[in-house]
């Protein structure tokens, strides 16, 4: 009977997991009708795996892959951003890669909630003037930049954006992938907190609640290390300083959009350029000193020193021409003077505000050395202070300012962010009560909190990853080599490429369901998103389609078999089988614009630069550079895979089969 039994099960699970894990014919793909070279960072392991996951749909629309070169940045940017462009030796353009340049490129980008991508799609911005290493030109979408970067009217401003996405999401000189997330977990009493302006360090601490106590601990991964606003580079330090030092104007919890706090009103002169700030009456510093128009005044007189050696530096000299360009009317108006318009102006006018008296005496005795740990450069007036006493390298004290006056709800009686070094203690303390806050940047997934009562918060981290053409490969850029020699059959293969990204499965299973499908360079959570432009659809058979469309017709042959050269790193993702969902393609009303090439300058190169989730993400409220930076995701590697590495399901058929077998020789001997 048990033998009976055994041959039973062997059975079931031999034919269970032979029909479960068999790889698919390659009969089943179409001969390719050309072939591609993919270019990818193996820096952050979530992305190693959708780009080794696309090497595999591409074959499914007759596109070959040549090589994939998955490398570092010393290796990748010679190819993008650093390319020689026009000296001796070198392509007047970013060539194909095999001619040293690239065709795909797997990137991302993180941005702030304000969208500035001056320069990335713009003709202007074409390589080496700018960061536009796709070569993208488009005339129609370079007016609406233009204007994008100058309007004030915020609603005027968001429409132009939605046209600018609207186009990018037509055109695909990059095809987005997907739109990384992260997590925080809270205990059930916190109330009050937006956790997507405490990612991006724009938090309003002044609304911060907790039903079962009076104060909020708040655990983060990295110790501290940075001791006033001069100096820091650090999220992790920015998560305190921005309950200390406020500015003239914060981010509202309702849209994110910038309103007054410093500031109680302000108006704008008929060109543009003069903004004339009234301070709030309401403004105290945490020692007790009104906060003036001259405390403003000096903030940016600081700043704009060289030898304060502010990060703040060039993005304020891009629209100040000098100190003179800020003024003090008298104690309660400040006046900013641009060069030129600029449609986030008010980004500028939120630098975080210090007390002149007490920093003036300080330099007067240390100079410009801002590194130092004291008590002027600790004043501020946001909702909370920091006494010099209060601060250590895994411990930051925080207690109200007792002279805020902003609002009239009462504060917290203090805020306690304490360094956790690692993310499983920090869930237990928040599960055992000594923590009520954990970090997005512990890189927590869900099953982390099995058994843990607490709200887990998705949180949007504004960083897009995408594919970048390089639109003037000949193929899927110009289209000058398709059998039509369209700019139109190039824009069709694109389309086609963006309808094989299994977008929703890299969000559940890479992701682990953190992340939202890529639409459009945009992240969602940007103002200004377009919701009404739907992801591309995994659709095989459409993506097909637009491949004919282009031209090529499609053949199949049951024999042919192809490999891609892949050099990396990193260990091949398991085998996947991404849901295929079948639909009719619906997109706005297309329009082809004449695309030129620009002539091209060398000024001073601007590229992204690779960071790491220790380094800081610039706030809103203290403005940094408009060109986006290359980040990675703060989310952790996911579970590899639910299915098993080819090489395993066989293993695992043949050792079952071979049970089947000794089982059958045993009922013969028994026999």
């Amino acid at each position: 009977m048990k033998i009976k039994f055994l041959i039973s099960i062997s059975i079931i699970l031999c034919f269970s997991f032979v029909s479960t894990y068999v790889p698919q014919s390659t009969s089943e793909n179409p001969i390719p009708v050309f072939y591609l070279n993919l270019l990818s960072p193996n820096t952050v392991p979530e992305r190693n795996e959708w780009a080794l996951l696309m090497e595999e749909q591409f074959p499914k629309i007759g596109i070959g892959i040549s090589y994939h070169e998955s490398t570092t940045w010393s290796n990748i940017f010679p190819r993008t951003f650093s390319y020689p462009v026009g000296e001796e030796g070198y392509y007047d353009h970013i060539p194909t890669y095999e001619e040293g340049g690239y065709d795909i490129f797997f990137v991302g980008w993180t941005w702030f909630f304000d969208w500035e991508p001056l320069g990335l799609f713009d003709t202007g911005g074409i390589v080496p003037a700018g960061v536009n290493m796709y070569q993208y030109s488009n005339l129609t979408y370079d007016s609406k930049v233009a204007r994008y970067n100058t309007e004030i009217d915020e609603i005027d401003h968001i429409a132009i954006g939605k046209e600018m996405q609207a186009i990018l999401y037509q055109d695909l000189p990059a095809i987005s992938i997907v739109y990384p997330g992260c997590l925080f977990g809270l205990d059930s009493s916190i109330s009050g907190i937006d956790t997507q302006l405490v990612q991006m360090n724009n938090h309003r601490a002044e609304k911060w609640r907790n039903s079962m106590k009076n104060n909020i601990t708040y655990a983060e991964p990295a110790l501290f290390s940075e001791y006033n606003i001069f100096v820091q580079e650090s999220d992790y330090d920015g998560l305190w300083m921005n309950c200390v030092y406020y500015g003239l104007f914060e981010r509202n919890q309702s849209d994110h959009l910038l309103e007054p706090v410093i500031a109680q009103s302000y108006s704008i002169s008929d060109d543009n350029l003069t903004f004339t700030v009234d301070i709030n009456p309401n403004a105290y510093f945490s020692n007790g000193d009104p906060v003036t128009a001259y405390d403003v005044d000096y903030t940016y007189e600081l700043h704009m020193t060289p030898s304060v050696k502010s990060r703040h530096y060039d993005y304020l000299t891009t629209y100040f021409e000098n100190n003179d360009s800020i003024v003090a009317l008298d104690d309660d108006t400040v006046q900013f003077t641009l060069s030129q318009p600029y449609s986030l102006a008010l980004n500028l006018l939120s630098l975080d505000i210090i007390n002149k008296n007490l920093v003036q005496n300080y330099i007067a005795i240390n100079g410009y050395d801002m590194g130092v740990l004291d008590q002027a450069l600790l004043t501020s007036c946001g909702p909370f202070m920091l006494d010099v006493n209060d601060f250590n390298d895994d411990a930051v004290t925080l207690y109200p300012n007792p002279y805020w006056a902003i609002t009239t709800d009462d504060l917290l009686d203090a805020l306690f962010f304490i360094y956790v070094n690692d993310k499983e203690t920090a869930i237990n303390s928040l599960s055992g009560g000594a923590v009520d806050i954990v970090d997005s940047r512990y890189g927590a997934v869900e099953s982390d909190y099995t058994g843990v009562k607490a709200n887990l918060v998705f949180t949007k981290s504004l960083i897009e990853q995408e594919m970048a053409i390089n639109m003037l490969h000949p193929i899927i850029g110009t289209g000058e080599l398709t059998p039509l020699g369209t700019a139109e059959a190039a824009r069709c293969i694109r389309k086609a490429i963006s309808h094989i990204v299994p977008r929703e499965y890299i969000v559940n299973e890479i992701l682990d369901g953190l992340g939202l499908q890529g639409v459009s360079p945009m992240p969602d959570g940007c103002i200004g998103f377009d919701k009404t432009l739907q992801p591309y659809s995994y659709d095989i058979e459409l993506a097909r389609q637009l491949m004919e469309q282009a031209g090529y017709n499609l053949e199949y042959e049951t024999t042919t078999e192809t490999s891609t050269e892949t050099t990396s790193t990193e260990t091949t993702p398991t085998e996947t089988t991404p849901t295929e969902t079948t639909s009719t393609e619906t997109t706005p009303t297309e329009t082809t614009p004449t695309e030129t090439t620009p002539t091209e300058t060398t000024p001073t190169e601007t590229t992204p630069t690779e960071t790491t989730p220790t380094e800081t993400t610039p706030t809103e409220t203290t403005p940094t550079e408009t060109t986006p930076t290359e980040t990675t995701p703060t989310e952790t590697s996911p579970n590899t895979s639910s299915t098993f590495p080819l090489g395993s399901r066989w293993a695992f058929s043949v050792l079952l089969l071979s049970l089947l077998s000794l089982s059958m020789v045993y009922i013969q001997r028994k026999k």
